[in-house]
């Protein structure tokens, strides 16, 4: 059976080629990783700037970060006292129900901070083990090139070693 190892089928192996092929495929599989792995931080980053910027503890950045979400509550509370204004009585009722929306529009404003931090923890440590992960899988993946071509060459004078088979 002829292959790109045994060129035909009563021969041995050329392990000069199996090394080259091996180092070829090592290199390959390295700048594939690499091209993977700098996709995917470009992916997560946004994603994980976003997350950061609320866990970070800077005023400035968590209020940025969370800005659509407080735009999209202080919207509702505006349409919500506008209705009131519009369709209610010049009472104490309808000043009293405005008064008690502003500070219901205060707890929500600061209870969406409550409820992002976890979720910014979590997610962030979501998408920080993702990028490790590939970082971890592109290393296994040079570290068995290496092993291969090592033991290929280390076949070639006849020798093996049994650390490399263990990472075979």
């Amino acid at each position: 059976m002829a292959n790109a190892y045994y060129p035909s089928s009563n021969k041995t192996p050329d392990l000069s080629q199996t090394k080259t092929q091996l180092t070829g495929y090592g290199n390959d599989s390295f700048a594939s990783g690499q091209q993977n792995y700098q996709k995917g931080i470009q992916d997560f980053g946004p994603a994980l700037d976003y997350w950061n910027s609320i866990l970070s503890g800077n005023k400035s950045e968590m209020e940025s970060a969370t800005a659509p979400e407080k735009a999209d509550i202080l919207s509702q509370y505006r349409a919500k006292r506008k209705q009131m204004a519009a369709t209610g009585s010049r009472s104490g009722g309808t000043n009293e129900a405005v008064a008690q929306s502003e500070f219901s529009q205060a707890g929500d404003v600061a209870g969406l901070m409550q409820k992002l931090r976890p979720q910014a923890a979590k997610e962030s440590s979501a998408i920080a083990g993702q990028i490790t992960d590939a970082g971890l899988k592109e290393s296994d993946m040079g570290m068995q090139a290496i092993a291969q071509m090592l033991q290929a060459g280390v076949a070639e004078r006849g020798q093996t070693i049994g650390i490399l088979n263990a990472l075979l």
